[in-house]
């Protein structure tokens, strides 16, 4: 894995992904709380949003994107990007953010993702 300075794609998504700061917030004081880890590691971050854009109406069983066809390109303490590796999957690739804390114990938030062709 690459850091993110080493990284040579671009660095801004095709399609961003609207987010409210309050709500993470909220969703990072829960996680201080012990619920919702997932939200500390950015695969498993990947993994909910990619799943859900193929099934938007809620995902019954497992998520159709597994964990291990998600590969981690890059990574620094405040931006990461995944690859989906599935050709089911509507993103090929996805940006993620710390935008509440920049440490270990903050937040993976999805900003973008570039689309499968």
């Amino acid at each position: 894995m690459k850091s993110y300075r080493e990284q040579p794609t671009k660095d801004i998504p095709q399609v961003q992904v609207p987010f409210n700061i309050k709500e993470l917030n909220r969703e990072q004081l829960s996680v201080d709380e012990g619920h919702s880890p997932w939200k500390l590691d950015p695969i498993f971050v990947a993994q909910v949003f990619s799943s859900v854009l193929i099934s938007p109406n809620g995902i019954i069983g497992d998520y159709p994107i597994a964990y291990d066809e998600i590969t981690l390109i890059c990574k620094d303490s405040k931006r990461a990007i995944v690859e989906i590796k599935n050709n089911r999957s509507i993103a090929k690739k996805v940006y993620l953010n710390k935008l509440v804390r920049c440490n270990n114990t903050g937040i993976w938030t999805v900003i973008g993702y570039d689309a499968s062709s």
